[in-house]
Order: structure tokens, then C-alpha cells, then sequence
């Protein structure tokens, strides 16, 4: 039969119009499909849910468009009956690749976008074809239908097949987890160090908190990773992670394995190769240094040499500074003088901050007061608490202990703890007259009393603190009377300095 249909410019014009936008959605998609696991929990489900979006609007301007070529073009009867099934088919199919492509780390893994990347240019090509008197004529119809709903045909069944390897591939999953939880339950719970690191590698979190829980409480983890320091078969990343004694021996024999471990990697003259081949090593190196230095262990000669191993390689990333800070002096013991996992590791080395950290901890009440009590930097590092913004703890810390700590009420002192006094004091809510509130509230608002505690004594010993015992007298005179408000304010009263 003669292709008799003419050519409809307001057909042409408004196709080639929801095309740009049917481009703009096919953009979209496509790259919002290829990444729909790059973020955490909640930033890929925002991206599922925003690849569901674009596949209908999408999918609806397809729709259209054939429509428009149906009404307004040429398109044979048989195809316009393909495209009435295989459009809104291609569509359920893509929702499929959608949930495929939301674990791309599974077989398939990307192979499924073929059919969101295919199908969407093979509709509005068709649609062209048949709004355009010129590619009719030069395309017969039975070969461009036959093309397009063909190719269509084919990559909406090609979702079995990559649906099937999915599923083999959480049977080949199942299976794996089976001989895990079996071969766990085999292995004795006395077992060396390096029968439990392969259980470590699951990707199931919580059976990795239980085994990295049972080597945390193992007696021979400290001397099963000297033992394997010196085979060189020890998983230096997880230094950090087994709780173990930053002993002398396990310092010096960390180093060594360093070293060891650096010397293959460094390139010959002239040669060249990307940084992602030694990326993992060192990013493992630099994990082990940040601990080791960190508890004092000093590894200035073998953070270089990785410095300059790695400076060798193209695209070099942010790993290479972590080797630096590394050397950095201030970095020597920062975490055995600020945060120790042990109050056994305490040293006169360490920071006020981390002798109080354990003062909270019945067990090691008293002793880590009078630790903190002998620091001949205790007053100092007294102020830097009271002035630390970053840690909003640090200055209630001070003040909480600040009668049991022997503290030099020097002016550093007594202006930084006096201006969290007054911080506190001004920030507590005072009653209005109409709302009565009793004693104990206040108490209760003040923490424990800490800021007036800490004012009394900062009063009693030598620190200007008439502008803030006035301050308390007035907060507390907005609360009800009661025996213990009374014998505050005369506590107050009588701090205050003679004129």
C-alpha cells in the first residue's frame, strides 16, 4: 500500500519537543540508575526513589510521543499494536532493572542498565520514522518496525536471564554463609589469632562485631600478633582494632614489618603505574602508623619511606598526608595522652582530660583523681578544657572535680572557669513571680550543683568572683526559700570580698 501521509509540522514540532524533555528524564535516569548504591541507607533510598520518578515520566512521554506518531504519522497497524504492548511492558521491566541495579555489587552488577539505556532513543527513533515522510521513504516500514519492536522485544526478555544470575548468585551467597556459620561453629574458642581473622571477612556486620568481640577478649591475641609481626602475615589495619598492649616489642616489630612491606613496592627508575595498585597497602600502612604513633611509638624513618613510595605513583590521594601527620611531632602519643582505651595505659605524660575520663568509673574513681592530682601540667591542661569549644563535656569535666583536683588558681584559671560559671548561671531560667519553682529545681537545672560548687571554690581560693557570686545570689533568690537555698546564699554571702 503507498504511504499516502503527509507531513504535520505541529506533529513534528510538538514530538521533537517532549523529546528534548524525554532526553532530559533519559539523562537522569540513566545516571541516577548507575548509582543508586554510592551513598549510605538513606541517600540510596532517596536515589530508588527518585529512579522510580524519572522511570515514569519518562516512560509517560514515551507514551505520548507514540501516540502522536500513531495519530499524526504513518505507523502500520500490527506495529502500533506492538508498541501498544511493548512500551508499558519496557516499563515493568525497568522497574525490575531498578531493583537489580540497587545492589550492583551482585551479578549482574551494571549489565542490566543495557535496557533503560536502550529502549527509551529505540521509541522516539520509531516515532520519527513514522512522522517523517523522508525516512519512510528511505526505511520500509516492515524492516524499521521489525528493527525497533524487535530490539525492544529482545532486551525486555533479557531481564530473565540477568534476573537469573541474580538469583544464582544469592544461592552461591546462601551457601557461603552456610559453610561460615559452619566452620565458625567448628572452631575451638581457644584458637590462634589467625584461625579467626578469615571470619572477619563477611560482609554480614553483625557476625563481624561478635568475632572481632571474641579476638578482643582472646589471652594470646597480644602474642599471637608479635608472632605474626615477625611472619609478616599480620593484617596490620587491624592494629587499632584488637585491643591489644602498645608494648616496646610490638612497636619495634610493627616497624620492622613496615619496612619490610614498603621495600617491594617502591618503583624503579623509570618506571610508571597508577596509584590505585598500591592503594589498599597503603591505606592499611597509614591506619597502623596513625595507632602506632598515636600510642607513642614513633615511626618518623618508616612513615617517610612510604611518603616517598607512594609520591612515585600517578594520582597519589589523600593517604599520603595521613603518612605525613604521621611524623608530625604533636601527633607522638596523642592518643595515650588524651584518649586511652585503658586506664592500665595512664602515664604523668597524659592529659587531665584523660585521668578525668576515668574518674566517672567507680572502679577507678579515687585513683584516677589522685593521678590527676599529681600532673604538674594539671592546670594547664585545666585551662585548655575550660577553653575547649570542640568538646562541649571538656569544661563540665573541670568544673565537676575542680575541689579534688589541687588545681594553681592562676588568672588563666580563674577567668576561664568563671566565664563557665557565668555561662551556666546565665543560662539558667529564673522563675517569675507568678510561678513559683522550689530550690531543688534549680538545683536540678544547675547539674548537681557543679557551677556553684565550682564558684565556691573558685571564690575560696584567691579568684575575683564578685560579679558572678552576685549573679548566683540572684538566680537563687528567684526560687523558693528552703533550708538549703538559705545556707547557699550564705555560703555566697560570705565569700563575697571585703570593701
Amino acid at each position: 500500500m503507498a504511504d499516502t501521509k503527509q507531513l504535520s509540522p505541529v506533529a513534528v514540532g510538538l514530538s521533537a519537543g517532549l523529546s528534548i524533555l524525554a532526553l532530559l528524564f533519559y539523562a537522569l535516569q540513566v545516571a541516577t540508575l548507575a548509582d543508586l548504591a554510592g551513598s549510605d541507607a538513606a541517600g540510596n533510598a532517596y536515589a530508588q526513589a527518585y529512579g522510580a520518578v524519572e522511570i515514569i515520566f519518562l516512560w509517560i512521554l514515551l507514551s505520548v510521543l507514540a501516540l502522536i506518531a500513531f495519530f499524526k504519522g504513518a505507523m502500520p497497524t500490527w506495529a502500533a499494536i506492538a508498541a501498544l504492548i511493548l512500551i508499558p511492558a519496557s516499563g515493568f521491566v525497568v522497574f525490575e532493572v531498578l531493583e537489580l541495579l540497587s545492589h550492583p555489587s551482585e551479578p549482574p552488577h551494571l549489565w542490566p542498565l543495557v535496557i533503560p539505556a536502550s529502549i527509551p532513543p529505540l521509541v522516539v527513533a520509531y516515532c520519527f520514522w513514522a512522522l517523517l515522510p523522508s525516512l519512510r521513504a528511505a526505511i520500509p516500514a516492515r524492516l524499521a518496525a521489525g528493527v525497533i519492536w524487535g530490539a525492544t522485544f529482545l532486551l525486555c526478555v533479557a531481564i530473565v536471564p540477568f534476573e537469573k544470575v541474580r538469583e544464582q548468585a544469592y544461592d552461591r551467597l546462601a551457601a557461603a554463609n552456610e559453610k561460615y556459620e559452619a566452620d565458625l561453629a567448628k572452631l575451638p574458642p581457644d584458637a590462634p589469632l589467625w584461625d579467626w581473622l578469615p571470619f572477619l571477612n563477611t560482609r554480614n556486620a553483625i557476625k563481624q562485631d561478635e568475632v572481632m568481640a571474641h579476638i578482643r577478649k582472646l589471652e594470646r591475641r597480644q602474642s599471637d600478633t608479635e608472632l605474626m609481626l615477625d611472619r609478616g602475615d599480620f593484617p596490620m589495619s587491624y592494629l587499632r582494632a584488637f585491643d591489644l598492649n602498645p608494648t616496646p616489642a610490638l612497636c619495634d616489630k610493627a616497624r620492622a614489618l613496615l619496612r619490610k612491606r614498603v621495600a617491594p613496592l617502591v618503583l624503579k627508575p623509570g618506571e610508571s603505574k597508577p596509584y590505585k595498585a598500591i592503594a589498599a597497602q597503603v591505606a592499611e600502612a597509614a591506619d597502623a602508623m596513625e595507632w602506632l604513633v598515636g600510642y607513642g611509638c614513633s615511626c618518623d624513618a618508616e612513615a617517610l619511606a612510604w611518603e616517598n613510595m607512594t609520591k612515585a605513583y600517578q594520582g597519589s590521594d589523600w593517604d599520603i598526608h595521613r603518612l605525613a601527620d604521621a611524623r608530625d611531632p604533636k601527633n607522638l602519643g596523642r592518643i595515650v595522652n588524651n584518649y586511652p582505651e585503658r586506664f592500665s595505659m595512664l602515664t604523668p605524660k597524659a592529659h587531665l582530660k584523660a585521668w578525668l575520663g576515668f574518674a566517672d568509673n567507680k572502679e577507678f574513681h579515687d585513683q584516677a583523681l589522685a593521678g590527676a592530682r599529681k600532673l604538674d601540667h594539671r592546670t594547664a591542661d585545666a585551662v585548655e578544657m575550660l577553653n575547649d569549644k570542640s568538646d562541649i563535656s571538656a569544661p563540665w569535666k573541670v568544673l565537676k572535680y575542680l575541689p579534688a583536683l589541687d588545681l594553681e588558681t592562676t588568672a588563666p584559671l580563674c577567668g576561664a572557669a568563671l566565664a563557665q560559671v557565668h555561662g551556666d548561671l546565665a543560662k539558667t531560667l529564673r522563675p517569675k513571680a507568678d510561678d513559683p519553682r522550689p530550690y531543688s529545681e534549680l538545683l536540678e537545672r544547675l547539674g548537681a550543683y557543679e557551677p556553684l560548687t565550682a564558684l565556691t571554690w573558685l571564690a575560696s581560693h584567691g579568684c575575683d568572683a564578685e560579679r558572678e557570686l552576685s549573679e548566683a545570689e540572684d538566680l537563687i533568690r528567684t526560687y523558693q526559700d528552703s533550708p538549703k537555698r538559705a545556707a547557699m546564699l550564705a555560703k555566697l554571702a560570705a565569700l563575697h570580698r571585703k570593701k
